[in-house]
């Protein structure tokens, strides 16, 4: 093989190699990660002493939801986040404190989808 062909040979495997380190960075950039769904009806718990998340194999009948907001349940909003500090687990609403630091803190730390 003449020295050309090299010289290509080695300028394309240089390129391909900066295309996937480009891939790469740009994957890394990512704040968040999905872990899954909760779909109609479906149930999680987060464990508040491990922070384990158990999705329930069974749903949530009428009766059920109707018994549950009879003893306080209440709808999360679309920016409620949950967090384990200390030992301790804490739901926190960013939206409802906007323009707060701590809000900004939360809200940035996700990606918007």
């Amino acid at each position: 093989m003449n020295l050309s062909k090299r010289v290509v040979l080695a300028g394309l495997a240089g390129a391909a190699t900066g295309v996937s380190t480009i891939a790469l960075a740009q994957v890394s950039q990512k704040k968040s990660e999905h872990l899954g769904k909760l779909d109609e009806d479906e149930v999680i718990r987060v464990n508040s002493r491990t922070g384990t998340i158990q999705k329930s194999n069974g749903k949530v009948p009428s009766e059920l939801h109707s018994a549950a907001m009879a003893s306080g349940a209440k709808e999360i909003s679309p920016s409620t986040v949950i967090y384990k500090h200390a030992g301790k687990m804490y739901m926190f609403d960013y939206q409802a404190a906007a323009n707060t630091q701590a809000a900004i803190n939360f809200e940035s730390q996700f990606d918007n989808d």
